[in-house]
């Protein structure tokens, strides 16, 4: 629902871009929003680990916290490298408890055409924090953010799963799973049986995951936010790949290419998995009549009326041994109401005439993302910009099922379009009495 032009996006991926300062909670966050890209910044504080590169260099990563709404985010430093040095921000490629793995690509002296991709694993605690270099996946860099990361033996070794397509003429439902084991600090290749019926062969064409869900016991979503969830049991010896298709595309969004992180997502929390949309839709006039009701036609009548752009979210949910999915909350943005004595003042002229009261109509709304907590399994946080001309830019967390505002915060990360995804880092940093939470050396 946000339109983007090519120089706003290379401005924010820009090595050069610097990191906003951030407000320190009062006690380390139960989850964070963290920004999917990082800064490259010389920040440090109690967090800061240090490894070194595969050309020598010195790496520091630094975790900067602050509660939600704020968006918390990582500083990436290499000292005597310069930001031209770069390619672009690094990436957080996965996060899940106290791990999370860090995208960096290096542009200088022989990979100054072709770049050095290199991957880090950060391990914020119990202890000191920890930093590490990981050997280069095999056979090839990691497509997107479809990384499985998970943590074993109560954190003290981890596990990764990137599942690859194999082109086949024959057959489309062909893949590779590779697999890296901390113990062993070496990748290996399994190739998962599939299960799929014919018809999911047939109308489903290649899963391009974007994001990874954890669905227990070894067992991940690979979810396609258009096409559905590759569901597969990665620690199995023999493993089998199973399809989990997600709700079709809302009407609104049938005519348009936009990305589906604008307007979906998906998680699993207390044995369900969640999946939300947000969808454009133009609201209609309750008082416009049709000529049927109408004797006279005056001049305006004959005039084309304005399209009103809204928005509604709908949600679904299921567990991952049915074969449907049921519907959780379908909510329009007038619906919501807003607390006129908390918001009155920080929305622009966002009255419903008709209701007297604060909606969220004059909002336009995309990015979902849903939380990590399980006994708030209808609020969805959202980003939002004005209709006016200024476009100023909110986060909100809106609770579905009771068609309420929770909370709202002006988004200071102008022009920015990829969605902050919860994290659970935060609450296994280690954080010294009195360090706030971005320290510049």
């Amino acid at each position: 629902m946000f339109d983007f032009d090519t120089e706003a996006i290379h401005k924010i991926f820009s090595p050069s871009v610097r990191p906003p300062p951030l407000p320190s909670p009062a006690a380390a966050p139960a989850w964070v929003l963290l920004e999917p890209v990082a800064y490259i910044a010389d920040h440090t504080n109690a967090t800061t680990a240090e490894a070194s590169s595969s050309t020598g260099h010195t790496v520091r990563v630094t975790v900067c916290v602050t509660d939600p709404l704020g968006v918390s985010y990582i500083c990436f430093h290499c000292p005597g490298l310069k930001d031209s040095d770069f390619c672009d921000r690094p990436t957080v490629v996965c996060s899940d408890k106290d791990f999370l793995i860090l995208s960096v690509v290096f542009m200088f002296g022989p990979h100054a055409k072709q770049g050095l991709n290199e991957y880090f694993i950060y391990k914020a605690g119990p202890g000191r924090p920890a930093l590490r270099l990981l050997p280069g996946p095999y056979p090839r860099g990691f497509r997107g953010s479809g990384i499985a990361l998970m943590p074993r033996d109560d954190g003290a070794h981890f596990v990764l799963a990137a599942l690859d397509y194999t082109f086949q003429f024959d057959d489309r439902w062909v893949y590779d799973l590779h697999i890296f084991s901390s113990r062993t600090w070496t990748w290996t290749r399994k190739v998962p049986q599939v299960e799929v019926s014919s018809e999911v062969r047939s109308g489903v064409s290649i899963i391009t995951p974007s994001k990874v869900i954890q669905l227990g016991g070894g067992t991940v979503g690979f979810v396609d936010l258009m096409k559905g969830i590759a569901v597969c049991n990665v620690l199995d010896e023999m493993p089998v790949l199973r399809f989990i298709p997600v709700p079709q595309l809302m009407p609104g969004h049938m005519e348009g290419s936009k990305s589906c992180w604008q307007v979906r997502n998906v998680s699993y929390s207390n044995g369900m998995i969640k999946f939300v949309e947000i969808e454009k839709h133009e609201r209609h006039d309750p008082d416009e009549r049709t000529l049927d009701d109408m004797d006279t036609l005056y001049d305006s009548d004959c005039l084309p009326k304005p399209k009103v752009i809204g928005w509604r979210a709908m949600t679904w949910y299921r567990m991952i041994s049915w074969d449907h999915w049921r519907k959780g909350s379908m909510v329009y943005d007038k619906e919501i109401s807003v607390d006129s004595e908390r918001y009155s003042m920080l929305f622009p002229e966002p009255t419903d005439n008709n209701a007297r009261e604060l909606t969220l109509k004059n909002l336009l709304a995309s990015f979902p993302v849903l939380t990590l907590t399980c006994d708030c399994d209808d609020i969805v946080y959202m980003l939002c910009v004005t209709k006016s001309e200024d476009k100023e830019s909110w986060l909100i967390s809106v609770d579905l099922k009771k068609k309420i505002l929770v909370e709202l915060a002006p988004f200071s990360l102008k022009g920015y379009f990829a969605p902050a995804q919860p994290s659970e880092l935060s609450s296994y940093l280690n954080r010294a009495p009195g360090l706030g939470c971005l320290s510049r050396r």
